[in-house]
């Protein structure tokens, strides 16, 4: 059964219960309140009756009942062994009561017919005490129930019309935001666009807020697709360009290589420069693809030491200055060692790459404890700030192509400051130098790139 039947019958049935509940009571009530109107008149009729009769001794017992007689009803007088002293009684009651009633007022059913009753002990003439029974018919009580019952019957089923139609549109509301967005994600299905839903901008309610979720779930879709698109597009055309030439140089040695060492040594030597930049671009690739990684092991890092040996691996590597200042020791952090290495190498690589001068490293404590990598090469220009840390983005893709880089090692440095809780902010001025500055805080729950010209707001 479809969710908007489900709603209708489901909302149509619960009001019926209610009205049935509603009507039931408001019966009963009803009836009860007629039945005891009944049988505290009758009581209020024996009072006066004994009133009279102790009241008018010599007066004949007979013209008392026929006078207090009610109106399809009846008296009847017994003695303690229970025969009949005296009955009276309206032309149309023929009823015959028990000998003997155990309450003394209420009502009950004799040969089918309701009664309302009421008992009281009397001294008859004769001196001797005897049980008086005052009984009234309720057959028009009963009759005026009886057409309560089809009038409350009739309300309910006439009330059941609107319920009906009202449920109807009801199920109707609820349902076609879910329909249009079925017929959405559909329609994404077949045709691969993405779609968003039309939100009523005068409403607020959550129909409204599951439509504006799912456009941003839409807008986000869209956006991570056209950056995967744009990723694997890029990730091609890198992969393409080093297997290209690879293939060219094994072509050439293989026409030429055997005869000419010069072309051979040339060929090798391109071969494996570009199979040593392809290996690294897949190994950046791989870290930024993976998603899945293991938690970073936060722990205590002494900065002082740990900077020492990083700046000292760079240092024998690369037969270059890299000069390390650390402003106050101990300095230390809760981090994981092994992803802040990671980054490190990034940014140290990185600076290596695009500076010839000396490289420097500052570790300092000013309210929060930051490392500073500064380098005094090309610098970065001032509208190529806010996309460096884009996947495949290179400031100079000819100098970048001398130098080795891909355009992934900052992505994937902002990639680890994210995992590490830490930020990371960039100056540059072109053909000075860049400093890049990693700062440590608890407070930052995500990481946050800031880039700006040094100099500008």
């Amino acid at each position: 059964m479809k969710l908007r039947n489900r709603i209708h019958l489901y909302s149509t049935l619960l009001m019926l219960v209610i009205l049935t509940i509603l009507t039931a009571v408001i019966y009963y009530a009803f009836s009860s309140l007629a039945y005891s109107t009944e049988v505290d008149e009758l009581d209020s009729v024996s009072e006066a009756l004994l009133s009279t009769f102790n009241a008018n001794a010599t007066v004949d017992p007979d013209e008392i009942l026929r006078a207090y007689l009610p109106v399809s009803g009846l008296i009847k007088v017994t003695d303690q062994d229970g025969r009949t002293l005296k009955s009276v009684q309206s032309p149309n009651v023929t009823t015959q009561f028990p000998g003997e009633i155990e309450e003394e007022s209420g009502t009950m059913v004799v040969e089918g017919e309701r009664f309302a009753f009421t008992t009281a002990p009397v001294i008859w003439s004769d001196g001797t005490i005897a049980d008086l029974l005052i009984a009234k018919s309720l057959s028009e009580v009963s009759g005026n129930l009886e057409t309560l019952r089809l009038v409350l019957a009739a309300a309910v089923l006439l009330a059941m019309i609107p319920v009906i139609i009202s449920g109807a549109v009801l199920a109707g509301i609820v349902t076609k935001p879910i329909a249009a967005l079925t017929n959405t994600m559909r329609s994404i299905q077949r045709s691969g666009n993405f779609q968003k839903l039309p939100v009523a901008e005068q409403s607020n309610d959550e129909l409204k807020q599951m439509g504006l979720t799912f456009n941003d779930m839409m807008a986000l879709l869209e956006e991570n697709y056209s950056k995967q698109e744009e990723f694997v597009s890029n990730a091609s055309h890198e992969l393409k360009t080093p297997l290209t030439i690879i293939g060219s140089y094994a072509r050439l040695l293989e026409r030429q290589g055997l005869d000419d060492e010069a072309v051979a040594k040339e060929s090798i030597a391109a071969i494996r420069a570009e199979t040593d930049r392809m290996k690294e671009m897949i190994e950046q690739l791989l870290l930024i693809a993976r998603r899945n990684e293991t938690a970073p092991e936060i722990k205590k890092v002494e900065l002082g030491s740990f900077l020492n040996e990083t700046i000292s691996a760079f240092n024998q590597s690369y037969e270059r200055d890299f000069l390390l200042e650390v402003e106050k020791e101990p300095l230390i952090v809760r981090t994981d060692a092994v992803k802040l290495k990671q980054l490190l190498y990034i940014l140290l690589d990185n600076a290596r790459k695009y500076s010839s001068d000396r490289i420097e490293v500052i570790a300092k404590a000013e309210g929060t404890t930051i490392i500073q990598i500064k380098d005094y090469g090309y610098g970065i220009p001032k509208d190529s700030l806010p996309y460096v840390f884009d996947r495949f983005y290179r400031v100079d893709k000819a100098r970048t192509r001398e130098t080795g880089g891909v355009g992934l090692g900052l992505s994937l440095a902002a990639h680890l400051a994210e995992l590490l809780d830490l930020r990371l902010e960039i100056e540059s001025i072109e053909d000075l130098g860049t400093t890049v500055s990693v700062i440590f805080s608890s407070n930052f729950n995500v990481a946050e790139v800031q880039l700006k010209e040094e100099g500008s707001s």
